[in-house]
């Protein structure tokens, strides 16, 4: 027998960035998601350009519009999406649910939060339905 190794894939991983990075992906007009919930949009405002889909109601379970809202931004696979919340661990876990369940192969997510955003001197604004 013989065997030929056409190719080697590297599975997609839910990407980490810092808030110059997300800086960056913001100033190139990237689709940015603000995960958090309305109050939270309120209390500390959202990154300018950012779309705000809630994706957790407050006792934990998703969100029935979230993916209505999400897929109707995010149609192809390997769509760059940026996700933030407040610290990251909400987007940490939904960035690696939309990779390993759904497929995509191109979320990023900002690792520290919108909390790391400010304390680097980041700009927010107010946040308006």
């Amino acid at each position: 027998f013989e065997v030929e190794l056409i190719k080697v894939l590297t599975p997609p991983q839910l990407g980490q960035a810092t808030p110059a990075d997300f800086a960056q992906a913001q100033a190139e007009g990237a689709l940015i998601i603000d995960i958090r919930l309305p109050s939270e949009w309120q209390e500390t405002g959202i990154l300018a350009g950012a779309k705000t889909i809630t994706a957790f109601t407050e006792q934990g379970g998703l969100h029935p519009e979230f993916q209505p809202k999400f897929f109707s931004l995010v149609q192809e696979q390997d769509t760059p999406v940026y996700l933030y919340c407040r610290t990251g661990n909400r987007t940490g876990m939904l960035g690696n649910a939309l990779i390993n369940q759904v497929g995509l192969t191109n979320v990023t997510h900002l690792t520290r939060g919108i909390v790391e955003w400010q304390a680097q001197g980041h700009q927010v604004q107010a946040y308006s339905k």
